[in-house]
């Protein structure tokens, strides 16, 4: 009968691997579930984890494989099990309050072992996370197979992986560069009593690592050592050099720092913070959070929506040319110089079709018709921020225009004035004052369409969603002028309802 060791493997649930005794054989193993079922481990092809080996590292400077010897199905799951290792989690270690030294000698073990590995013994380093160890008494640390330790991971807990790996490995930096980031990932669990990355989600969890998202350990941890807080500062940050690559920290440098196994234990790099101090790194740690997390929300919402922000830019970069542009030419504003009062009438509402604001302001007093200059001035803005946006100049036809060509179906925007009669009221200029009555329809485009409006007259009369007519309002006017300057102007503009 199989007995549970007093070292079972990571994850919440059943244990992802144990240390069991193999009745058949007489011996103690060491079994990863892999969590799948025979047909799954079919199916997926993965007899190859029963081959593939790992690592035993010796803390004096020697190395062992560390080979499967089979597999079976248990309890409904296959299970590769092989050599006996009496070891623990380092994921376990790192995450226990009362056994910090132990875990922070676990990682001194740790680095010296993936140095040897690389360095002098120029074996493939498959970046691991803390799950990815065992971690002896002696000191003797098994690396599994990382597939093998992959599955079961899996198997032991839905987030056993990204919590014992994904939150501790950089997904862009191989060999040594990425084992000492892991290395300095350890460490801020050590020393700082919670992960630097921890989000749930994956893609959110790589972003944060790239970008370097975490709070820094100074600030997590009021009197930890200086020295020792760049250097996991240095581990976890993208800093970049000159041609934009990464520049690590060295896995030997960190080594060198923390020295061999039993050179110090946490609370020689912990120092006692006055209640001055300890008040000031709160402020200071409350204002980073605030300040970094707007800051990344900001970020990464531009890098969400790239094209909604680049339109937004541009339609604002259009309407403050547009401004610039209409402030420019206030210095060469049209003039109705020489014109008599009727031209000057018919003036102010032929620039209606032509949304030339400009001239019809000319035509008025201060503040006469300004709701009629604002309409077609926001016609104007509108007209060329389409144009700015679509990269298309948008065809507008002024109402006598469209009406003179027999009323056609279009999808230029209509809108002006047409059927145009003035009455003169008062045409005595002697006193400098003379009046009209004007008569008008105003026509206003299709996307507009009122349905109780009149029908167009000529052409196909029949609107469609495509092409929609364009619709008019039938309106009369009583305008008094007067004259200013040498010039004559509008002063007065009544409507009738």
């Amino acid at each position: 009968m199989d007995r549970v060791a007093e070292t079972p493997g990571v994850g919440k649930g059943k244990p992802s691997y144990r240390l069991i005794q193999d009745e058949a054989r007489g011996m103690l193993v060491l079994e990863f579930d892999t969590g799948l079922d025979a047909h799954a481990f079919a199916q997926l092809k993965l007899a190859h984890l029963s081959t593939t080996s790992g690592y035993v590292v010796s803390p004096v400077g020697s190395w062992a494989p560390w080979k499967p010897i089979g597999v079976r199905e248990q309890q409904g799951t296959m299970r590769i099990w092989g050599p006996a290792f009496t070891g623990e989690g380092l994921d376990m270690l790192i995450t226990d309050e009362r056994r910090k030294d132990w875990a922070l000698d676990a990682l001194r073990y740790w680095i010296r072992a993936w140095l040897f590995l690389e360095t002098q013994q120029g074996l493939p380093t498959p970046v691991l996370g803390p799950a990815g160890a065992l971690v002896a008494p002696s000191g003797k640390i098994l690396f599994p197979p990382k597939e093998l330790l992959r599955y079961s991971l899996k198997a032991g807990g839905e987030d056993a992986w990204l919590k014992g790996v994904e939150g501790y490995v950089h997904p862009d930096l191989p060999g040594l560069e990425g084992l000492a980031f892991t290395a300095g990932a350890i460490l801020y669990r050590i020393c700082c009593g919670a992960p630097s990355f921890s989000n749930t989600n994956l893609e959110i969890l790589h972003k944060d690592i790239r970008e370097g998202i975490f709070l820094p350990p100074g600030l997590a941890v009021p009197g930890l050592d200086a020295h020792l807080a760049t250097l996991i500062n240095q581990a976890l940050s993208p800093l970049r050099g000159q041609q934009g690559a990464w520049v690590p920290l060295g896995l030997s440098v960190l080594a060198e720092a923390l020295g061999p196994p039993g050179f110090a234990p946490l609370a020689s790099y912990l120092h006692e913070v006055n209640p001055e101090e300890q008040a000031r790194i709160t402020r200071e740690r409350a204002r980073f959070i605030k300040q970094h997390t707007l800051q990344v929300q900001v970020k990464r919402f531009i890098h969400r929506n790239a094209m909604l922000v680049a339109g937004i830019a541009i339609a604002v970069l259009s309407v403050a040319l547009i401004i610039k542009s209409v402030i420019a030419d206030r210095g060469k504003r049209p003039s109705t110089h020489g014109m008599e009062p009727q031209a000057v009438v018919e003036t102010y509402y032929e620039a209606m079709g032509d949304l030339d604001h400009l001239l019809m302001d000319a035509c008025v007093m201060a503040k006469v018709g300004k709701d009629d200059i604002a309409m077609v001035t926001n016609f104007f803005v509108i007209s060329r921020v389409r144009q700015a946006y679509e990269r298309e100049v948008p065809v507008i036809l002024s109402a006598q225009e469209w009406l003179d060509a027999g009323a056609p179906p279009t999808e230029a925007t209509v809108f002006g004035v047409s059927d145009l009669h003035l009455e003169g009221i008062d045409q005595d200029e002697a006193d400098g004052e003379v009046s009209f009555a004007a008569s008008y329809l105003l026509w206003l485009p299709g996307s507009f369409r009122n349905p109780e409006g009149p029908t167009p007259r000529g052409g196909d009369a029949k609107a469609t969603e495509e092409t929609p007519f364009p619709w008019s309002i039938s309106r009369r006017d009583f305008m008094r002028l007067i004259q200013y300057q040498g010039t004559w102007r509008i002063a007065e503009i009544q409507r009738s309802p």
